[in-house]
């Protein structure tokens, strides 16, 4: 299976709220796990009490997750490839979707409503529709030959949607 060079990359980063908002998060449980891991005890109860090493587990846990929900959701990354279009959240690639190009029908950019029609930003799914976004309101609009639609976040969709079709044409 060919994965193609990528003709176009375009990186979209959340907004600073939130990426400053999953940072505090993931900092305020990481302190209490910091606080368990060096021995230390809650004033009051022995260093030994297991609510003390519950909590501190918990809070490690809870960073983890905030860890990973930063570093999964904080830029949305889209690829123009030879033979498809490549779209992921963050650096680690662990959320991710290819799109064929001999299963698209057409592509245009578009101006649309993030909130009124899926409900905000992220991955969300709608009956014969879905949106990869990250913020903002334009987006390409990928008709698929399936009658399902796939909305692409794009900070300059023109662009984005210029180049789907330029490599379409050439493969």
């Amino acid at each position: 299976m060919s994965t193609g060079h990528a003709v176009y990359r375009e990186r979209t980063w959340a907004p600073a709220w939130v990426l400053v908002l999953l940072g505090l998060a993931c900092l305020a449980s990481l302190g209490p796990s910091l606080y368990f891991a060096y021995g230390q005890a809650v004033p009051g109860q022995p260093a030994d009490d297991m609510s003390t090493r519950g909590f501190g587990m918990l809070a490690g846990g809870l960073a983890i997750v905030y860890g990973l929900a930063f570093s999964t959701f904080s830029c949305l990354n889209v690829e123009v490839r030879s033979d498809h279009l490549f779209i992921w959240f963050g650096p680690l690639r662990l959320i991710r979707k290819r799109i064929r190009y001999g299963d698209v029908r057409g592509v245009s950019a578009v101006t649309y409503r993030p909130f009124r029609e899926f409900g905000g930003w992220g991955i969300r799914w709608r009956p014969g529709k879905s949106a990869w976004s990250i913020r903002g309101n334009q987006a390409v609009s990928v008709d698929l030959r399936n009658g399902k639609v796939v909305y692409v976040g794009s900070r300059f969709p023109q662009r984005l949607a210029g180049r789907i079709e330029v490599a379409m044409r050439v493969r």
